[in-house]
């Protein structure tokens, strides 16, 4: 494996932890502070558990062409939602629009940049043919700390994904989502945090655990 290839595959790492920490934001907004998500910000959550799938495969499977376009139109999809949402609220005078703010921006403009960012980082990527070569398949062959902090990674949005799933069929049913879904009072402040860094450790042991066995093979 090459010193480009290694250099790839923690740059996809990083956006994997950084699209982890926006699906943590909009989780504890939703748990801590009963901030539930609406049909369109359903939309732009699926986008971004959508955004993850390209960079996992590039490094569980090997750096390949297709996953990064699968990561474009990922980006797409959910930022279709996000404009779409941003349009609803411009179009209606002294609208105050959904949801808190964030250094003065809605969520979903927040949402907005980074399926943007996520489009002009993969382009660039894209530009970079020298992480195409050498590649070894993937990271599961090579124990060590990327490993782990992939099969963490990994671990915690399994832990997020069927906690999106469950809350959404409980909020939704198998029918359209309330356009104005009335306020949740599932934990306080405090409980929302001790529950994600709950997960974070106990991805971190998965992390661990399964390198370890992996190691012994």
């Amino acid at each position: 494996m090459t010193t480009q290839v290694k250099i790839a595959r923690g740059v996809n790492l990083l956006a994997l932890f950084v699209l982890l920490g926006v699906l943590t934001g909009s989780l504890y907004l939703q748990f801590g502070q009963g901030e539930p998500p609406c049909p369109l910000c359903l939309v732009q959550r699926s986008g971004m558990v959508a955004l993850a799938v390209g960079p996992f495969l590039n490094i569980f499977t090997g750096i390949k062409l297709r996953n990064y376009a699968f990561t474009i139109l990922a980006a797409c999809v959910g930022g279709a939602g996000s404009v779409r949402q941003i349009l609803l609220h411009i179009a209606t005078p002294g609208d105050p629009g959904y949801g808190p703010k964030v250094l003065g921006f809605h969520l979903y403009t927040w949402a907005d940049i980074t399926f943007l960012v996520a489009i002009v980082g993969v382009a660039l990527l894209l530009m970079w043919p020298g992480q195409f070569a050498g590649n070894d398949g993937g990271v599961l062959g090579s124990p060590g700390v990327m490993r782990v902090l992939t099969i963490m990674v990994a671990a915690w949005y399994s832990i997020y994904l069927v906690i999106i799933t469950i809350f959404t069929f409980t909020m939704c049913g198998v029918g359209m989502c309330p356009a104005d879904p009335p306020e949740t009072d599932y934990l306080s402040s405090t409980g929302a945090l001790l529950a994600i860094g709950a997960a974070g450790i106990l991805s971190l042991l998965i992390g661990i655990i399964s390198n370890s066995r992996m190691r012994r093979r």
